[in-house]
């Protein structure tokens, strides 16, 4: 029989609370990619996109139920520093976002003109989102000793990603301007090169 209770309760309201909060990035991203589409901005590698969601969403139930039915409990030291581990994640995401502002999305959409953002954690790298996102469905499974929804997530989610990185800095390395402001940082470590 699965207990629900101490740390199994915190583990589903932590899983409640980034669902709610993947939610309202959502509807945020999509009033931004449908104003900046009105404008003129143009789609890149939508399918990306469609195949990245079913596998971000799939990873909080994957999550809980893992946590119930494999492994209810994962150590504790585990569980605190990937909780913690979560948190700077999103809290990385969030700085990613209020530094793009108009212009965060979640699909790859170009601005008929584009305005590289070069401040806040763009400042030391290219896509602080992007290793945001991949803490985050990582950090969040493990929170609750879910290795294989971790595991398993986590390499789908990269690969896509790998993917999607490739298709967007083929587009922006493209624009006038983006070369110049980023290509001298690195993808995804503080640092200088590529």
């Amino acid at each position: 029989m699965v207990e629900f209770g101490g740390f199994s309760a915190f583990f589903v309201a932590l899983v409640a609370a980034a669902a709610a909060v993947a939610i309202v990035e959502r509807l945020y991203a999509r009033r931004n990619e449908r104003r900046l589409l009105r404008e003129g901005a143009e789609e890149v590698a939508p399918w990306v996109f469609r195949l990245m969601v079913p596998v971000y969403v799939a990873i909080f139930p994957a999550a809980v139920a893992e946590h119930f039915v494999l492994t209810p409990r994962p150590p504790l030291a585990l569980a605190i520093v990937m909780v913690a581990l979560f948190l700077l994640a999103k809290g990385l995401k969030i700085w990613a976002i209020l530094s793009l502002g108009d212009l965060w999305t979640m699909r790859v959409i170009l601005p008929r003109s584009l305005r590289v953002v070069t401040g806040g954690p763009y400042r030391h790298l290219r896509h602080p989102n992007y290793v945001a996102v991949v803490f985050e469905v990582t950090a969040l499974p493990l929170a609750g000793g879910a290795f294989i929804t971790a595991a398993a997530g986590g390499l789908l989610f990269l690969g896509l990603l790998w993917a999607r990185v490739h298709t967007e800095e083929t587009a922006l390395l493209a624009c006038p301007g983006y070369a110049d402001a980023m290509g001298s940082r690195r993808r995804f470590l503080p640092g200088g090169g590529r």
